[in-house]
């Protein structure tokens, strides 16, 4: 099978270029890369970051994106003022079929407005959501939405699931997953109405849905996909990335293999950032801390999503949903 192109954006992040160039070259260095790389940014600015790091190989275009996006600006005027900067650029080269998936670690709101402006969603998805690969004592679950959006519709929380519960069979290889509904309490009346709606909802979809969980029942693994309204999936994945930063100031280094596992399951940066779920295309936002190993990691994540064609198998497991739900009408 040829290489699919991955387009990155090297200049959004609070440490870019540096660190997005390197990363982008520990991927391109790596023996079990199936990708080639779309570097977006200022081009003699991103090839003298590439000479820093000897990197002189043929797995590293670079696309000549003279535009700079600041952390702070207003999404929809990037996509105006902005269209040659590195963020903007690598979701057109996606919409133009030369890449096969965006990554930034830039302004997030810009990120996701271009995406969802350039891309558009898939089927009749309401709302992308960022989706998250988050540790518990079982196995990694998803997590979604970790902030995209904020007051969302029951209905939209159910096109969340859809679209989590497809990620979870068609990326991580779940068996028809169960998803949780993350809330206050495991009653169906418990929590905002909005979430008692939602309860209801999934009820009716051909979903596994396991009711409501709460924070400790994500932890300890009750889910494989965990449905949040944005404000509250953002809260968890960032209490979660603290626990982990407060264990390390706290342990220090262990070298143990239980502390091994522990690190490789907790530490952030190993997980590749968050997918856009819900779009006509493949949308990775990354930390804005994001350092080299978190690009590196996000690199292949975005490949894996590629390959698994998830926007399609959304798509197609949407209108089943529909199907059925208009017979049992």
């Amino acid at each position: 099978m040829p290489n699919i192109k991955i387009a990155l954006d090297a200049m959004g992040g609070d440490f870019a270029p540096e660190q997005i160039v390197k990363g982008a070259v520990l991927a391109a260095n790596d023996p079990t890369r199936n990708f080639d790389i779309l570097l977006c940014g200022p081009e003699a600015i991103v090839k003298e970051e590439l000479k820093k790091n000897d990197y002189s190989g043929d797995a590293i275009t670079v696309i000549d994106a003279p535009d700079l996006v600041a952390m702070d600006e207003p999404p929809t005027q990037v996509l105006k003022t902005k269209p040659k900067s590195g963020l903007v650029t690598c979701v057109a080269l996606q919409k133009q079929g030369i890449a096969a998936a965006s990554i930034s670690a830039g302004n997030s709101g810009a990120m996701m407005a271009a995406c969802l402006m350039i891309l558009g969603r898939v089927a009749n998805i309401s709302r992308p959501a960022i989706a998250c690969a988050m540790p518990t004592a079982k196995r990694q679950a998803i997590l979604l939405d970790c902030g995209a959006n904020v007051d969302e519709k029951a209905s939209v929380l159910v096109d969340f699931a859809l679209c989590g519960s497809v990620y979870a069979e068609a990326v991580m290889g779940y068996e028809n997953p169960t998803v949780g509904l993350v809330n206050m309490g495991e009653e169906e009346k418990k929590g905002p109405e909005v979430l008692q709606e939602a309860y209801q909802l999934l009820k009716q979809t051909p979903l596994n849905f396991i009711g409501n969980i709460e924070g400790r029942d994500f932890i300890k693994g009750h889910a494989d996909v965990a449905i949040a309204p944005g404000y509250a999936g953002n809260v968890i994945l960032k209490l979660m990335e603290g626990f982990f930063e407060l264990a390390h100031e706290v342990f220090g280094e262990v070298k143990t293999e239980k502390a091994k596992e522990f690190d490789l399951l907790w530490d952030y940066r190993n997980h590749g950032g968050g997918l856009l779920l819900g779009l006509n295309g493949v949308g990775i936002i990354t930390h804005g801390r994001a350092d080299h190993i978190a690009i590196r990691h996000s690199l292949f994540t975005a490949c894996k999503f590629a390959r698994a064609g998830v926007p399609a198998k959304i798509a197609e497991k949407l209108s089943a949903i529909k199907v059925s739900t208009e017979h049992t009408h």
